[in-house]
């Protein structure tokens, strides 16, 4: 495969776990300043399984004063589509191979007036 392709690929995965971190520590800020407590993510590894490779990280805060739950999660993952699924993505035929990375940031507010978001990129 490309290198130069292969080199991009790295740069997005370093980029999505850079943005996870700086996510990350806003929230653990903003709980410090509202509740002056050191309330920290909790970082979980996960491998992907089946015939994908990759995997990814799941960072989740939970209870603190502001935000009763937030998960920020990165993933990375490759494999080749199954043979039926080939059909239905144009090109895929000729070449299976897929490669996927991202990020998504799912925050709920203890106060019940404020609503949750989420966002993703890849």
């Amino acid at each position: 495969m490309n290198s130069n392709l292969e080199e991009k690929k790295i740069i997005a995965e370093n980029w999505f776990e850079s943005l996870r971190n700086s996510i990350c520590s806003e929230f653990e800020k903003i709980e410090h300043i509202m509740s002056k407590k050191k309330i920290l993510f909790k970082k979980k590894k996960w491998n992907a399984g089946g015939s994908s490779k990759g995997g990814g990280t799941f960072a989740l805060i939970e209870n603190g004063s502001v935000f009763e739950k937030v998960g920020v999660n990165i993933s990375t993952i490759s494999g080749k589509f199954n043979k039926e699924f080939r059909k239905k993505i144009p090109g895929a035929v000729n070449n299976p191979n897929f490669w996927a990375s991202g990020i998504s940031v799912v925050a709920h507010m203890q106060n019940p007036k404020v609503p949750a978001f989420h966002f993703n990129t890849r």
